[in-house]
């Protein structure tokens, strides 16, 4: 889980009951459990946790709807025509549990910069700039032809 992940599902935990979040953390694998528990007490010592106001911060409203991935082959094409830094931020905005499949069919030197531009990138991309990037990627015409624009 990544940081995000694990700050919002600290700040579920802290607002539930204590037996059921000892329930809940009982169940995690103790590295997961060790930190939610840092970060739960970290939220608590801010004060109570209120359980109605949490659900509405952690509906995740900023990210784009999905997108169907088109097939590895498809994918691999587009992103092959692009820039290394379109490249990276379509893979970010649009399909980043593909990230590692487009990674491995890159040459060595490609692959090499794509991930230092994926490092560079923010967290969250901007929901206009991920909406638009998802589209583009998910349209089965694009890039129809080499040099297509974006």
């Amino acid at each position: 889980m990544n940081a995000v992940g694990m700050r919002k599902a600290a700040l579920a935990l802290a607002a539930m009951h204590p037996m059921d979040r000892r329930w809940m953390l009982e169940r995690l694998p103790s590295s997961q459990r060790n930190l939610l528990s840092t970060l739960i007490g970290e939220a608590r010592r801010l004060g109570h946790v209120d359980a109605s106001l949490v659900k509405d911060l952690l509906q995740d409203q900023s990210q784009p709807e999905v997108v169907d991935v088109p097939p590895p082959d498809q994918l691999i094409q587009a992103l092959d025509n692009l820039p290394v830094a379109w490249a990276a931020r379509m893979l970010a905005a649009a399909a980043p549990d593909h990230v590692e499949i487009y990674l491995a069919s890159c040459a060595h030197p490609r692959a090499r910069m794509l991930r230092d531009e994926l490092k560079q990138l923010p967290s969250a991309m901007p929901v206009a700039l991920a909406k638009a990037l998802s589209h583009r990627l998910a349209d089965p015409t694009w890039p129809a032809q080499r040099g297509h624009a974006l």
